[in-house]
Order: structure tokens, then C-alpha cells, then sequence
């Protein structure tokens, strides 16, 4: 499903379709659903402090200056100055907005990569303030931006590139505090994405065109569809069988989280992910496998290569897709398989 939350970094995952056992594939009997009321939890916000330098002279910042790095020889982990040299960016205050670019355009002979650099490079963020001296102060980011050097200014309800949140800045002298939180105005509904939940929820790989077909047929139907919500809930059908899907992000201490259950049948498989940045504490204190987490594992020399860590991933996503993928019952599988491309099922 497309989630209509803002989720960052990567997450902690659990799988468990029964809450008494979470170990369990299955369980026989329902199990609690999210609320859909106003007093769902979803956090006080989740903050990450980062070191900063801004000189006055050049009007550059530098951000992130000490990071946690991993030394592969000894197998050790040091909050220390970053190994790799950091790229300043551009800090410019006109009256009470901020806009954080980079310090120079990036330009390119192919125009189709300047189309790249353009949207992903070249791009000024505005935020505003009602508080502040200088560069120092709060700043709430808006969703608004503009190339670096242009002046048309291009504003939506996306934060970050992310639906569904705020995000303020904190500046001082020295460090830069990220605080980003759930925001229902913020959030955009977006569909149910079908073509996700058959292939990976249930194993069934079927093209946009047979998907638009079996809902025509009525072989798929939505029942029903809340969102956009602290909580987003939908539930479909596949023949006789009815599926419920429940989803929310929750921002706190701990990090940034997503979680999903999916059910039918009463047997439900839950999913939790986690993610968030690495802080000079978590250097100290955690686990190699938990500040590697963010790393692709499928490459030994790149997943320990000596550098930072700047943020941790956990999830369970490979558990929960094979507990949802035996929710399937066989009367369900005879409707989509001669559709589909079969696998892990």
C-alpha cells in the first residue's frame, strides 16, 4: 500500500499474526487492530541533533561535521570528525525566510542530466521564521522551492518529499536540531496500490492491465478505504476472501516507525520498521549489527568499508511478507494465478 505518511530512513519490524505468540506465522484467532480514533498514538515527533559550523564571511554551512564512523581494521566504532570531506551548503536569510541550497549550480553539456541536476541538485528549500537572529532560530520548513539562480517558486504539500509531516530546524552556534512530526493537513490520499499488495503481500505478479480487468470483473473489489489519517485503513476482496489492511506512522523518541497489519480470515501478520540517524550516544553504546543496519548487506567489501554511519534501518520485511503471503487460501489462488507469475507463494 502507499503509505500517506512520511516515513524516513528504514525500521524495526516485528511479524507476528497472533499477540500472544509473536514468533508464530499464524494464529487462529483476530487480533487487536490500530484505532482509527483521534487518540491513535503517533508521537510527540521525532528529533535529531547534527553538528554545525556557518561562516559569516562566506555565508557557508557545514553540516554534520562529526558523525559515528566504523574503523574495519580493529572492528570499531568512533564519534570523530567525518573521514570523508563535507560539502558546504548555501544559508541565506531575506527577511524572515531561510532558503538552504547548494553553494554553486551544477551545470551540465546533456541536457537531459541538467533536467537530473535540476530537480535532485540545483534546488533551494524555503523555510520561514517568526523567530529568529539570522540564521539562528526556529524555521519551520515549507514545501516550497526553487532552482538555484531562478526566481519561479514552486510550492506543495509535500515536506522533504514527504506527504503527511512538518519538519522544523532548530539553529544554534553549533548544532542543527530536525524535528519532524505527523501532520494531518500535510497529508496527501493516495490509492491503494494493488499492484504492490498482490506481488508482495501475495506472491502474485500481475500487470497494471489484468489488475484494471479482474476490478472490472468484480473478482477484486474495495470495500472500503480511510485515509488520508493518523491511521489509514482499507479493506479489499478477492473472491470470497476479504483482506484489511491498517497502517500508521508514528514519530518519536525511538525514531521514525511505520506500522501495517494485514488480516483476513482472522489471522493477522504485522509489520513494524524503524529508522532514524545515528547519534554520538548510539556510537557508544550500540551493537555493530544495529549501526550497520543501514548498509546493503548483499556486498561485504561496501557493507564493511571504513566510513560513517549516519543512520540505522530495521525491519522485518522479508517475515512479514512471508506470513502475509500464507493468508492466501486456495480458492484465492485458483482466481489470480492464471493472471499472474507466481513466486514465493
Amino acid at each position: 500500500m502507499r503509505k500517506a505518511y512520511a516515513v524516513l530512513f528504514g525500521m524495526f519490524i516485528f511479524v507476528a499474526c497472533s499477540d500472544d505468540n509473536p514468533t508464530s506465522g499464524l494464529d487462529n484467532t483476530q487480533t487487536t487492530k490500530p484505532s482509527t480514533q483521534s487518540n491513535v498514538d503517533i508521537g510527540e515527533g521525532y528529533t535529531f541533533v547534527t553538528p554545525f559550523r556557518f561562516e559569516e564571511d562566506t555565508k557557508k554551512a557545514y553540516v554534520g561535521t562529526y558523525s559515528c564512523n566504523y574503523h574495519p581494521d580493529t572492528k570499531t566504532f568512533a564519534w570523530e570528525e567525518n573521514l570523508k570531506s563535507l560539502e558546504p551548503s548555501s544559508f541565506r536569510v531575506v527577511g524572515d525566510s531561510l532558503w538552504i541550497g547548494p553553494t554553486e549550480k551544477q551545470v551540465s553539456e546533456d541536457p537531459n542530466e541538467q533536467q537530473f541536476l535540476d530537480a535532485y541538485i540545483n534546488v533551494e528549500t524555503l523555510s520561514l521564521s517568526n523567530s529568529h537572529n539570522g540564521i539562528y532560530g526556529v524555521w519551520e520548513l515549507t514545501g516550497c522551492e526553487r532552482i538555484l539562480g531562478e526566481t519561479e517558486i514552486k510550492c506543495s504539500k509535500f515536506i522533504a518529499h514527504l506527504s503527511g509531516i512538518t519538519r522544523t530546524f532548530t539553529i544554534t552556534p553549533d548544532s542543527l536540531y530536525i524535528t519532524t512530526r505527523v501532520s494531518i493537513d500535510n497529508a496527501i490520499e493516495l490509492g491503494a496500490n494493488y499492484d504492490h499488495i498482490l506481488d508482495d503481500n501475495l506472491g502474485f505478479d500481475i500487470g497494471d492491465l489484468y489488475i484494471d480487468s479482474l476490478f472490472k470483473t468484480q473478482v477484486i473489489k474495495e470495500i472500503s478505504h480511510q485515509a488520508p489519517n493518523p491511521v489509514e485503513r482499507f479493506s479489499f476482496s478477492i473472491g470470497n476472501q476479504v483482506f484489511e489492511v491498517d497502517g500508521y506512522a508514528k514519530f518519536d523518541s525511538t525514531g521514525m516507525n511505520y506500522f501495517e497489519t494485514f488480516s483476513s480470515n482472522g489471522k493477522t501478520c504485522t509489520r513494524h520498521e524503524r529508522f532514524g540517524n545515528i547519534n554520538e550516544k548510539m556510537c557508544k553504546e550500540e551493537s555493530a549489527e544495529f549501526l550497520l543496519s543501514d548498509r546493503d548487506k548483499s556486498e561485504e567489501q561496501f557493507y564493511y568499508e571504513e566510513g560513517s554511519v549516519e543512520g540505522f534501518k530495521i525491519d522485518n520485511r522479508d517475515e512479514y511478507y512471508e506470513c502475509t503471503k500464507s493468508l492466501v487460501i486456495e480458492e484465492t489462488k485458483n482466481l489470480l494465478s492464471p493472471f499472474a507469475n507466481v513466486h514465493n507463494n
